[in-house]
């Protein structure tokens, strides 16, 4: 990745590592005997060309100034349809969905939405509407966090990373838990029932090649393990979209390219933006497995 990419991934790293280290720090310590593939490093490191300007994602739509700043076109599954959110937050035994909304009206700040919650686990509840109340902080300039309460006994308060191209990092009150932290220079998500996955750039050396990514993968029912604030894969493969990609319809392919980077070998995302409802697939080792929240970063 390029220089100014690796700062700004530890940029947003350190300021969610300063919210969150004190919450963080009281979490318990793994099992002693835990069987699971080999973990990664946190990041591999890279120094390479500034690929800024030739991302594979979509371009971004015109800005609204007065609403709610989002990089991403983000959707999980509500009431079995992709439903746009501002916010996913992966869980091992949930997915809580955001769809925050902020604005002014008559020179005040108005704030509200609906959240929801797909269970992945028997013992997670199936929520399909938890409204966000209006006496919520929302995102302020120079605020580390954003802060949205929610209707909820179980889970009072959700705290997420402004800034992130994808929006997927917070602290979640009441569970206690941590969403997972994807590098702050992810370009594309895609949780489903079993695993979440994760494109971000990968180390594209020469100024005409191009733009090299990595995947990475998370097994929800593996246990959890950080470096710093961002939780280190079980997985990575390296690829780049494919040529034809474009519009409302990218496609990434990934391989193996070292036996140490986790057990599959092969691995595709797809994300289209101009079905309706939008819908993505992860094909991971020739198997396919529904997107049930996927975001995809808007440059």
């Amino acid at each position: 990745m390029t220089p100014d990419a690796s700062a700004a991934r530890w940029s947003g790293s350190w300021r969610l590592a300063a919210t969150l280290v004190a919450v963080a720090a009281c979490k318990p310590p793994a099992p002693e005997t835990v069987t699971e593939p080999p973990r990664l490093a946190g990041e591999e490191a890279c120094t390479g060309v500034d690929v800024r300007p030739r991302i594979p994602v979509p371009a971004r739509p015109p800005v609204d100034p007065y609403a709610l700043p989002t990089a991403a076109a983000m959707f999980a599954l509500r009431g079995g349809v992709a439903t746009p959110a501002t916010m996913i937050c992966d869980l091992p035994d949930r997915i809580l969905a955001l769809a925050a909304t902020q604005g002014v009206d008559g020179g005040k700040r108005v704030l509200g939405g609906t959240a929801w919650v797909i269970p992945r686990l028997a013992t997670a509840p199936d929520l399909a509407a938890i409204a966000i109340e209006r006496s919520s902080a929302g995102c302020t300039p120079g605020a580390p966090t954003c802060a949205w309460k929610l209707a909820s006994p179980a889970m009072p308060a959700i705290d997420t990373i402004p800034g992130q191209w994808v929006t997927t990092g917070g602290w979640v009150h009441g569970l206690d838990d941590m969403c997972r932290a994807v590098p702050d220079d992810t370009i594309a998500f895609c949780s489903t029932a079993t695993r979440m996955a994760y494109v971000e750039l990968g180390c594209t050396q020469a100024a005409d090649a191009p733009v090299q990514l990595q995947l990475g993968i998370h097994d929800a029912s593996l246990e959890r393990r950080y470096a710093l604030d961002v939780e280190i894969p079980v997985a990575r493969l390296h690829g780049a979209a494919e040529p034809a990609s474009g519009g409302a319809r990218w496609v990434y392919r990934f391989a193996r390219t070292d036996a140490t980077n986790g057990p599959h070998t092969t691995a595709a995302l797809t994300i289209d933006l101009g079905t309706t409802p939008p819908a993505a697939e992860l094909v991971l080792d020739g198997a396919r497995e529904a997107c049930i929240a996927f975001g995809l970063y808007r440059r």
